[in-house]
């Protein structure tokens, strides 16, 4: 390479021009029981230019591999609780999805706790 030539191009064209995104994206975790409507929702936030995340999508793999019962309080314990609370950590806010869930009602208490966005409904989320 010589000192003629450059990384950058004074012109670009159209097609490799970057994606602005049109509203700020933010990382969001759907708490609830309905896993149904979690992953309904979960697409539209994606197609909102959101990023969506349900611990279901980490714990179940972990607890399969842990050898606990998947459906035990210590698997809730030893991995889907605490996985929830490691998430948040890094997350901007919370869709809580209807339905009876302590689970889900202690992850918006966490997240009120951290100061994080919490939304009761997709539209909320979706505002910001």
């Amino acid at each position: 390479m010589n000192s003629q030539t450059s990384f950058r191009s004074t012109q670009t064209r159209p097609e490799f021009q970057p994606m602005l995104q049109p509203t700020e994206m933010r990382m969001i975790l759907l708490a609830g029981a309905d896993i149904t409507s979690m992953e309904e929702m979960s697409v539209q936030l994606f197609r909102a230019g959101h990023m969506p995340l349900m611990g279901e999508w980490f714990s179940e793999p972990l607890a399969s591999l842990s050898g606990l019962d998947r459906a035990g309080e210590e698997t809730f314990n030893q991995i889907v609780h605490p996985l929830g609370e490691r998430l948040l950590s890094r997350c901007d806010g919370v869709l809580r999805v209807g339905g009876p869930s302590a689970s889900g009602d202690a992850m918006v208490a966490i997240a009120r706790a951290r100061g994080l966005r919490v939304f009761f409904t997709l539209k909320e989320a979706l505002d910001g």
